[in-house]
């Protein structure tokens, strides 16, 4: 039998759906903002929180799975203008923004997809670009 086999999916959730289809809606000053965060970040915090995301892959069985969250949140940050919201105006800058904010969209998926089977310090530390942009929106 050829594919995937059978077992926990990351990527093709309700959960992931809803989170790239929120990114759809992010406008270039908030993904320069994920960006910007990211950046200002602690990077041995960032490390160690990258090194638990892959104790639990292996720990789990999930670093395949893993690896297609990545991609998934690479492929959105990477993709042709037509997937910009702002269609009257130049898309250029917005697709920039995407391509800028790719790590932090892809720690933001990781803790998205991984949920409670990471420690809270880690969690925190992958969602924090996107609590900040988001912070107060529903």
């Amino acid at each position: 039998m050829w594919g995937r086999k059978r077992g926990v999916n990351l990527v093709d959730t309700p959960e992931m759906d809803a989170f790239f289809a929120r990114l759809d809606r992010l406008n270039e000053a908030q993904l320069l903002a994920m960006r910007a965060a990211w950046l200002s970040g602690d990077r041995r915090t960032h490390e160690d929180a990258w090194k638990a995301v892959r104790i639990v892959g292996k720990r789990d069985g999930l670093t395949k799975e893993i690896g297609r969250v990545r991609d998934r949140a690479l492929a959105w940050s990477t993709r042709g203008d037509d997937a910009c919201p702002y269609a009257f105006r130049d898309a250029r800058p917005w697709a920039q923004a995407k391509m800028g904010a790719a790590e932090a969209i892809t720690d933001v998926a990781l803790a998205m997809a991984l949920g409670d089977r990471l420690d809270e310090q880690t969690h925190r530390t992958l969602m924090a670009t996107w609590l900040r942009v988001t912070e107060g929106e529903r």
